[in-house]
């Protein structure tokens, strides 16, 4: 799996609070079935993280699972808050995008449906394409779950994360999910773990019971193929 949004890098966020604690994680994700994580500490107005000291911690953890033995590949992106998306300035938004043009943007609770449609506005003008993360924690979405269509018509991505299949939002979320995971709706699955505990165990169950619902094709083209492409450089997958 590629793991295209994950809280590994520590003392940035609401991630791990060491080195130690992040070295935990990425033994929980590579026994997962993770080969490469895109770090994506958060972007916004509570975690307004400085990008230069996320990449000499990106430095530090990929030597940290090289000593270790560890078989895992760090990258480093953001998960940048919608609000972020819409006011900062073009440069600090490019530097943290994922691959070459794509930015991942998270859909929080409280984020009104409008805003899909001006963040991808937006980021086109700078030359960016939102992967909008987890849309089915926001009430706002589910409820108009066409505003994803119109963005994925004009090349943004839908990443569904694996807490949200697994109730750790509460049923609606859950619901939600396995929706736009049915409906295709969805381009990315992905872990945005935070911590350790749990986290191995939570992806690995959620990797199985897609399988099992949705066939093997679907995710090898969640977890792999998909976000192969974006790391790739390559257009919008399909």
């Amino acid at each position: 799996m590629i793991d295209t949004h994950c809280h590994l890098l520590p003392q940035l966020d609401d991630g791990p609070s060491s080195a130690r604690e992040a070295l935990e994680l990425a033994q929980a994700l590579v026994d997962a079935g993770v080969r490469v994580v895109v770090c994506t500490p958060h972007y916004s107005r509570r975690y307004q993280t400085d990008h230069d000291l996320a990449c000499g911690l990106l430095e530090s953890m990929n030597g940290t699972l090289a000593r270790a033995e560890v078989p895992l590949r760090a990258a480093l992106a953001a998960e940048v808050s919608p609000a972020r998306a819409v006011e900062a300035p073009a440069g600090e938004l490019t530097r943290r995008r994922l691959g070459d043009r794509y930015l991942l943007v998270e859909l929080e609770p409280d984020t009104p449906v409008g805003l899909v449609g001006i963040v991808r506005e937006r980021l086109e003008k700078i030359g960016l394409t939102p992967v909008f993360a987890h849309p089915e924690r926001c009430p706002a979405v589910r409820s108009q779950p066409h505003v994803l269509d119109s963005a994925r018509e004009s090349g943004a991505l839908v990443q569904v994360v694996a807490r949200s299949l697994t109730g750790g939002w509460g049923k609606a979320t859950v619901s939600a999910a396995w929706r736009m995971l049915e409906a295709g709706r969805v381009d990315l699955l992905a872990s945005d773990a935070h911590g350790a505990r749990h986290a191995g165990d939570r992806l690995a169950g959620v990797l199985d019971l897609v399988s099992g619902r949705l066939g093997a094709g679907a995710l090898v083209r969640l977890t792999e193929e998909n976000p192969a492409k974006l790391l790739d450089r390559a257009p919008k997958p399909t």
